[in-house]
């Protein structure tokens, strides 16, 4: 359980709201980082655009990116 409490989709913001139901199209749940971020809308705009970044330049493949984020997952004890 996180430490921090999250927003909910129903309390946050539209822009907030929004990267929700990507998420929640993309990965079928809202993520507890993205909910997290979702307190400081600015901080989740700048997140989402790094990712974005990395997505789209096409220098890590995507099966290559999944391992990473796994990897990282499990070094820090996540579930992924």
């Amino acid at each position: 359980m996180a430490r921090i409490q999250g927003v909910s989709k129903e309390s946050a913001p539209e822009e907030v709201r929004s990267i929700f139901t990507e998420q929640e199209k993309r990965y079928g749940f809202v993520t507890n980082t993205a909910k997290i971020y979702g307190l400081r809308p600015t901080i989740q705009k700048g997140v989402q655009a790094l990712a974005e970044g990395i997505r789209e330049s096409g220098l890590i493949e995507p099966e290559l990116r999944h391992l990473v984020c796994v990897k990282a997952a499990g070094i820090n004890g996540c579930p992924f």
